[in-house]
């Protein structure tokens, strides 16, 4: 791993929080429509070189390997993410390489068929931001390659912001808003209520700040639910949110 450069912001907003969050990915959400929707959009890996951006304890990045991917390496901003991340390497290791670096200033890590980042656009906290970190995506891919997010919803309304508690958050935005405008998340983990920011940007906004740095084929795609939470919790239990997602799968080519 290389060293980590405390910075301010989302290291120290998730460095705080690195334990409490991890625990949320064992939700049913998690693990029926964001890892299952994830993994339909991610297709087949076998033999690709992937880098995992906001890779946080290795979640992602561990089932990519799992996958069939040649070579996985996993990047967050957050040391105490990145440490959860090796412990989970050493008890159980994948041959995954993990670093500890800034979106916005990765290493030279030579290029990747594929590029993932299951949460980073939508933690850019201004525009001045988002178009670097879709440059420093697209400079890390082979020419044909494909980026790979799940990402804010960038068509829900703020007063949609609602009817979330069931899964165990609660999200909350100023009206009006404008891109960079500020969507506070809190979260129960275990007892624990944690919470986090994200940032809404416009569509027409993202879809300009990928575009200019080469990205094309540029898909929006609605999250799927895995039959097996259906049978665990029945078909009523998901409605709410996929009839209002706050996250969204994106999609494109470079």
């Amino acid at each position: 791993t290389t060293g980590c450069v405390e910075t301010a912001g989302v290291s120290a907003q998730y460095d705080a929080i690195a334990g409490d969050y991890q625990r949320t990915k064992e939700s049913p959400l998690r693990r029926h429509i964001e890892a299952y929707s994830f993994a339909n959009m991610l297709g087949d890996v076998s033999g690709l070189r992937v880098l995992d951006l906001a890779c946080g304890d290795g979640f992602y990045t561990r089932r990519i390997r799992q996958a069939g991917a040649a070579e996985v390496i996993g990047i967050d901003v957050s040391a105490a993410m990145i440490g959860l991340a090796e412990e989970l390497e050493a008890a159980a290791p994948l041959g995954i390489e993990y670093h500890c670096a800034d979106a916005l200033r990765l290493p030279e890590l030579g290029d990747f068929d594929l590029v993932t980042a299951a949460s980073l656009l939508h933690s850019a906290s201004t525009g001045a931001e988002l178009e670097p970190q879709c440059r420093q995506h697209a400079d890390r891919l082979k020419p044909g390659g494909r980026f790979i997010a799940i990402n804010e919803n960038p068509d829900q309304a703020p007063e949609q912001y609602a009817g979330y508690s069931q899964y165990g958050f609660n999200k909350s935005g100023p009206t009006p808003r404008l891109d960079g405008s500020p969507i506070h998340y809190s979260m129960i983990s275990g007892r624990q209520l944690i919470r986090f920011d994200a940032f809404y940007y416009s569509r027409k906004t993202y879809e300009a700040a990928l575009g200019a740095a080469g990205f094309t084929e540029i898909e929006w795609l609605p999250l799927q639910l895995d039959p097996a939470g259906i049978t665990e919790l029945g078909d009523e239990y998901w409605q709410e949110y996929l009839t209002n997602p706050p996250v969204t799968g994106l999609r494109c080519r470079l």
